[in-house]
């Protein structure tokens, strides 16, 4: 290539911007250092009038081209920037949206009810857990919300190994009414004793508790040697429940939990003055029971009081 010649376009335009800076005319390079003897005079800015629109032209496609560049940055900035405002903005009023307060009456407090435990036992679950399990009958004078129950484990020598806690099988457990609840002790220690206490906040009677009632109870052994407890469940309420559950523990001589397990209805509606037959097998023990304790609950329909 011609050493006059730009090397990035071909043009012969080129003209001497300063006094070691030149630059090519059309495309508006730099032109290397390198071999400037042999390049034109310094440019007379009017003395051509081809060269001065060819260069007036580049000037000004160089400066529309960056201004357009700016734009499309600004504008995708700034739309990005309203995309995250408005996408925040979206979740601060999902998130308030779907706040529910409790409502718990006035004299609502956090207690530690007076009741009775029962059937309390520690029972494996085969892969190293214990899981607590028991009965508590509220005689504290209040109803009861989301009764919390708190294991402490003990070594043989009374000292603290640790604690667990888990939640009623209920949610709202009324003056002289039982629940029953299940602690989870992970990697459960050896020859460890347990003390069990009980917190809860008080809260005003539910009008609309479901009613429900098991009758006809009886066990039997299936043809895998499994203890089954089977028997009915009623609707007595004048309204439509849902997540209808029951929870039955298997009771020795002894009267210690032996085994346990949940059931929930597979029909979602449970009506009013409706009946279900419902079974229940216990997969652990192979020992009969002397007894059981069985308890259900469910969430009342909105929209369904008659």
């Amino acid at each position: 290539m011609n050493s006059k010649q730009c090397p990035t376009c071909g043009s012969t335009n080129l003209y001497q911007e300063s006094a070691t800076i030149y630059r090519c005319g059309d495309c508006f390079d730099k032109l290397p250092t390198g071999g400037m003897v042999d390049f034109p005079p310094t440019k007379i800015y009017g003395t051509s009038k081809q060269n001065s629109q060819t260069n007036s032209f580049g000037n000004w496609k160089n400066l529309i081209t960056g201004i357009m560049v700016a734009w499309l940055v600004l504008g995708s900035s700034a739309f990005t920037y309203y995309q995250k405002l408005k996408t925040g903005l979206n979740l601060t009023q999902e998130e308030e949206s779907v706040s529910i307060p409790m409502d718990l009456n006035d004299d609502s407090k956090e207690i530690t009810p007076e009741g009775e435990f029962q059937y309390n036992t520690a029972i494996p679950d085969g892969i190293g857990n214990d899981y607590i399990v028991g009965k508590f009958t509220n005689r504290s004078g209040h109803s009861l919300l989301m009764p919390k129950f708190t294991v402490e484990l003990l070594n043989a020598e009374n000292h603290n190994l640790g604690t667990s806690f888990g939640y009623g099988e209920k949610n709202v457990v009324a003056d002289g009414e039982s629940v029953s609840f299940q602690v989870l002790i992970e990697k459960a220690p050896s020859n460890y004793k347990f003390n069990i206490q009980v917190t809860a906040t008080t809260i005003a009677i539910e009008t609309n508790k479901p009613e429900l009632s098991l009758k006809q109870l009886d066990f039997k052994k299936n043809q895998y040697k499994e203890i089954v407890l089977f028997g009915k469940i009623q609707n007595k309420s004048n309204f439509t429940v849902n997540f209808t559950r029951i929870i039955c523990f298997l009771i020795n001589k002894q009267e210690k939990t032996i085994d346990y397990n949940t059931i929930s209805l597979e029909k979602e509606n449970f009506l009013p003055k409706e009946s279900q037959n419902f079974e229940i097998i216990f997969p652990r023990t192979k020992e009969v029971p002397n007894s059981y304790y069985c308890e259900t609950d469910a969430i009342v329909k909105e929209n369904t009081n008659l």
